[in-house]
């Protein structure tokens, strides 16, 4: 009997010493990691960001898709990056400084400016020049293979000549290759807003 009781003694003190010991970190265990991501989450696919709140319908799938393609593009810092690209190009047009225009035009683009700018220097008219800047926003996205395109609605004075100050309203669209290392983007169609 009096074994019984010195084992269950025993039995007892290894029991108690596990209990406070066990869940206990004493400094040596390795530190918990999750199990990297499987399926869609790899960590080598990227993920996309969702198209921001204020986009809605069209315009916010098409940025998302564009956003899909290219999750670097940031839909404000690309209409702060269009609001200077309008300045730009307009200064430029009146200007006739083609230099400046085909780095921020495509080549059917700029082929049009450069028909204009010739016509309006034989004429020896004065080109329009930006007085205020009034709106930019973006209007429609959307990605056509590699291209990505997006388009924003301006909306601005302009002084021209005799005709005086006068209210534009277009649609500049802006079109990149999602592939290319060249992170500008280049005017490819304007149209009447």
């Amino acid at each position: 009997m009096i074994e019984m009781l010195v084992l269950a003694f025993i039995a007892g003190f290894v029991l108690f010493r596990l209990y406070v010991t066990l869940g206990r970190r004493t400094g040596a265990e390795r530190e918990v990691r999750p199990a990297p991501a499987q399926g869609p989450l790899a960590p080598d696919v990227p993920i996309a960001k969702p198209a921001p709140a204020g986009l809605a319908g069209v315009a916010g799938e098409g940025i998302a898709a564009v956003i899909r393609a290219d999750p670097s593009f940031d839909p404000d810092f690309f209409a702060a990056g269009a609001k200077s690209a309008y300045e730009m190009i307009i200064g430029a047009f009146a200007k006739g400084d083609r230099d400046t225009l085909q780095g921020l035009l495509t080549p059917r683009v700029f082929d049009s400016y450069a028909a204009a700018i010739t016509a309006r220097e034989a004429t020896g008219d004065a080109g329009p020049e930006l007085v205020r800047l009034k709106s930019a926003e973006i209007a429609d996205a959307a990605m056509q293979g590699d291209i990505a395109r997006v388009t924003v609605k301006f909306e601005a004075e302009l002084a021209e000549g005799a005709i005086g100050v006068r209210d534009a309203r277009e649609k500049w669209t802006f079109e990149r290759d999602v592939r290319s290392p060249d992170p500008n983007w280049r005017l490819a169609r304007v149209t009447a807003a």
